[in-house]
């Protein structure tokens, strides 16, 4: 990895963190109004509560691309473990995004 790679990376990763942090304040907010309104809707509020759970996964495929980047920086590109060629996480652009691959398995 170049230093352009890795400055792409950087910025790919700080978009992907900057979208799931705003996507968890919007969901954060929903709850906050769902329970000042009247009556609550259980159901809707666990939902909610739900969506946040799932996209604090996001910490996960973060770790895992500053995992790579930190080892192609530090010059080792070798990772010992069997399952080493599945931790690539996300595309950095034009990839297939959460939704999409959420949608494909709801279709089953």
């Amino acid at each position: 990895m170049d230093l352009a790679e890795a400055n792409a990376e950087i910025e790919a990763l700080k978009a992907a963190l900057e979208d799931v942090c705003d996507a968890i304040m919007t969901r954060a907010e929903q709850g906050v109004v769902m329970a000042a309104d009247g009556p609550i809707d259980a159901a809707s509020v666990a939902g909610v509560f739900s969506e946040i759970i799932a996209l604090c996964g996001f910490q996960d495929l973060a770790g895992q691309r500053l995992t790579r980047l930190s080892q192609a920086l530090g010059g080792d590109r070798d990772d010992a473990r069997a399952d080493a060629h599945l931790l690539n996480g996300p595309a950095n652009s034009g990839g297939l995004d959460q939704a999409a691959a959420d949608a494909m398995f709801d279709d089953q």
